[in-house]
């Protein structure tokens, strides 16, 4: 099994939501920031398609997704 590492950057996050709505198991918003943060205890690798849906649908690409055994960041 792959491990799966995913990195919201804060300052690159404005909020949009894409990603709590592609994936609410791993995204949510902090509505007093208006930032995406992680779930805690999300289960990253049984959600990695939709991790990598969302990540690639940021509109300002805040979400950095890795899978081990991939050549880079999605």
């Amino acid at each position: 099994m792959n491990q799966v590492i995913v990195q919201i950057q804060g300052g690159m996050c404005c909020g949009f939501g894409n990603c709590a709505g592609l994936c609410p198991q791993v995204f949510r918003l902090d509505y007093e920031t208006n930032r995406a943060q992680l779930v805690p205890d999300a289960q990253l690798d049984v959600h990695a398609e939709q991790i990598a849906r969302a990540a690639s649908e940021c509109p300002t690409q805040a979400i950095f997704f890795f899978r081990s055994g991939d050549d880079a960041w999605a």
